[in-house]
């Protein structure tokens, strides 16, 4: 990481999600080697197994379903108290912005289109949570002291605050 330094804040919060990715299993990670260590040059996508699987008007029938989505007042108002409630813990020393909650609401509605719908639930917005704003809140130094993660607390919040029915 010599060289990288860290994204501010501002910059953090254009990103929608932070996925956590670890290391591979030890078969996967010998069949990495041993497939990528025998190439020569640049690979082409086709020997990644990489292949288109939709065309220009299979995303925009996705998009214009997902811009269908209705996004319910009570759902609107659980998404701003969820994200106003990263601003009142004592286990964050920054939470999460207006924007956070935004993107967090888009993204509700996309997975509620992924799954046949065209309304959002509250349990869209429970399911996304830790992965739009893991990387947009900061642990205050008490919990890093005592070791609790952003996704501890992101998922301590997502319990507290009550979700229409």
């Amino acid at each position: 990481s010599q060289g990288v330094y860290p994204l501010p804040e501002a910059q953090l919060d254009r990103f929608l999600f932070k996925f956590e990715v670890g290391y591979p299993s030890l078969e996967q990670e010998r069949e990495i080697v041993a497939k990528q260590g025998s190439r020569f040059g640049m690979p082409r996508p086709e020997q990644w197994g990489v292949a288109q699987v939709a065309d220009h008007a299979t995303i925009s029938a996705a998009a214009d379903a997902v811009a269908a989505n209705r996004l319910a007042d009570e759902v609107v108002d659980y998404v701003v108290r969820l994200v106003r409630a990263t601003r009142a813990t004592g286990d964050l020393q920054i939470g999460a912005s207006p924007r956070a909650g935004a993107t967090l609401a888009a993204a509700a509605r996309a997975h509620a289109a992924l799954d046949g719908r065209d309304f959002v639930l509250p349990d869209d917005v429970k399911k996304l949570a830790p992965a739009a704003l893991r990387h947009r809140v900061i642990l205050s130094p008490a919990a890093e002291i005592d070791g609790r993660t952003a996704d501890a607390v992101i998922a301590g919040l997502v319990e507290q605050v009550e979700a229409p029915r």
